[in-house]
């Protein structure tokens, strides 16, 4: 593994599979000054060191464990930083871009971190018998392929999670906003998270933080009850969550622009 090693493999015209072409180790990568395209897909492994892989309009950076891939026509230059080395396998073929596509692996969505567990895999498929590189090649893509599935299964399930912790939350501070002690640390004992957790799940997912969206809450429901024919300022502030009415009529004008008094004159 201290050499560059390159596996050519012969080529097979059956359009409807996956068609590897090259199997490569490099331990000193060549450099090139200029961006620059290729006709073929590439997967990457980087196996040690760092470096950047310097596309049209960004530079990402790369890390040991990293796994990405190249498109053909796309415009890319990776740039070797602290000893750099990766291996990839360049391969073209319909069913390797149907795989892609319900991966949704793209030039918009190519990057993959923490990927040490295959290292192994791959390390061992360039020390096989090179008559047989052609199945070994397919057999490391296709399971990398598997291997990023999973990931990205398990990407998508911790958004989907926090997207519905994000729910749990609104609901029970909708639920249980007339209670005039509902704050971060009340919401965050009753669900079993940190009020650090729940307010940062709760700010990406709503744009709002926990404490300004119980008092919008709040104060769509006390002109609701105004609307009604309410007209005690004290028992409308009471029954949206607010112990104090003199502290409930100055959250009511700063969000309404009058005072609830006025507002009710207004009806």
């Amino acid at each position: 593994m201290n050499e560059n090693i390159c596996h050519f493999i012969p080529y097979h015209k059956d359009y409807h599979s996956i068609h590897t072409i090259n199997f490569v180790l490099e331990t000193k990568p060549q450099v090139h000054s200029a961006i620059m395209t290729e006709p073929v897909y590439k997967i990457y492994f980087i196996c040690s060191g760092k470096g950047n892989l310097h596309m049209a309009n960004k530079i990402l950076s790369l890390k040991q464990g990293d796994v990405f891939f190249t498109f053909p026509a796309v415009p890319r230059r990776i740039e070797a930083l602290e000893d750099l080395s990766y291996m990839y396998i360049s391969f073209l073929g319909s069913r390797a871009n149907m795989i892609m596509d319900n991966l949704k692996i793209s030039s918009r969505n190519f990057h993959f971190g923490g990927c040490q567990e295959i290292f192994d895999f791959w390390k061992n498929g360039l020390t096989s018998n090179p008559e047989t590189t052609d199945l070994i090649a397919e057999s490391i893509l296709l399971y990398s392929f598997h291997y990023l599935c999973n990931k990205i299964i398990q990407i998508g399930s911790k958004k989907d999670l926090k997207e519905n912790i994000a729910l749990v939350i609104k609901k029970y501070i909708d639920d249980n906003f007339p209670q005039p002690k509902l704050s971060l640390e009340v919401i965050s004992n009753e669900l079993s998270y940190s009020p650090k957790y729940i307010s940062s799940v709760f700010k990406r997912s709503f744009n709002v933080g926990i404490a300004e969206y119980l008092n919008i809450i709040r104060i769509q429901n006390a002109c609701a009850l105004l609307q009604q024919g309410f007209t005690s300022i004290s028992e409308v502030s009471n029954q949206c969550g607010y112990a104090d009415s003199q502290y409930f009529s100055k959250v009511f004008k700063k969000r309404i622009g009058v005072s609830p008094k006025v507002y009710i004159k207004t009806l």
